[in-house]
């Protein structure tokens, strides 16, 4: 006989330990005193104002793009340059200056600057997970 089952036969010859009957009883007993006294509480990232807020922007920035945009593809619309007595093609002229030269940056940088966006943010939601 080798020493492996020498000491397979000591281990069998060993009383089982067996937990007491109030075990279980006892352990959720002691889990939820620390829940009492520190309830987690789901609380989401975006609040239902935050979704309503984005939702609004994303509806206000769709009509006014779908407005600006000429209705059929093939032919070229006529588009009014007024709106209610108001003269929107001036109204608007900084927002074109900033898309036209947005249309002609490299996507090296596009890239670069959004990966940046991300980084920052996971950094903001990283931060305010370790607060809590």
């Amino acid at each position: 006989m080798n020493q492996k089952d020498l000491m397979k036969d000591w281990f069998k010859e060993l009383p089982q330990d067996q937990p007491s009957p109030e075990f279980q009883v006892k352990v959720m007993q002691r889990v939820m005193s620390e829940w009492t006294l520190n309830p987690n509480k789901y609380q989401p990232m975006i609040t239902s104002k935050g979704w309503w807020t984005i939702g609004l922007i994303a509806f206000v920035l769709t009509t006014i793009l779908f407005m600006l945009h000429p209705s059929s593809a093939g032919q070229q619309a006529v588009l009014p340059t007024t709106l209610f007595g108001l003269d929107y093609a001036k109204l608007f002229e900084p927002f074109a200056r900033i898309l036209e030269k947005l249309n002609h940056i490299s996507p090296t940088v596009a890239i670069g600057t959004l990966a940046i966006i991300a980084l920052w943010f996971f950094d903001q939601l990283f931060v305010r997970t370790v607060k809590r």
